[in-house]
């Protein structure tokens, strides 16, 4: 039996996406040693086919990418039926007003700022992930 603390602490599967091979790495790193799956992702189109194929508890997701980028990627994520319920948490360099507000509406759960540390990281996921329960 487990109780609604204990489960938001339990071990998920999240998607990391960030074009940046060192910043995406060490997300993963550091969420695997956590207890949890991390599944890279290199791009928002990767991100997107991966959302549908691997169905994450949670995706961590970069602002700044070419082509597709993470505004895009969270509101093509919430446009699709089996992916709307997924919590995004965006990243980004700059977490100044213009973001957060962007972010809102492209239905981001949260914003965190680059470099993200670890402990802030696993907080805002436990608290995504205990507000889509």
């Amino acid at each position: 039996m487990s109780t609604k603390g204990e489960a938001k602490k339990s071990p998920a599967k999240i998607l990391v996406v960030d074009d940046e091979t060192l910043v995406r790495t060490m997300l993963c790193d550091g969420l695997a040693a956590a207890g949890h799956t991390a599944v890279p992702a290199s791009s928002g189109e990767e991100a997107l086919r991966l959302a549908q194929s691997e169905r994450p508890a949670c995706v961590v997701l970069d602002i700044m990418m070419p082509n597709l980028d993470g505004y895009d990627t969270c509101a093509a994520l919430k446009a699709e039926s089996e992916t709307a319920l997924i919590p995004v948490l965006l990243i980004s360099a700059t977490t100044d007003g213009k973001v957060a507000a962007r972010a809102k509406q492209v239905g981001a759960a949260s914003v965190l700022r680059k470099p993200v540390r670890m402990d802030e990281l696993q907080r805002a996921i436990s608290r995504a992930l205990g507000a889509s329960a």
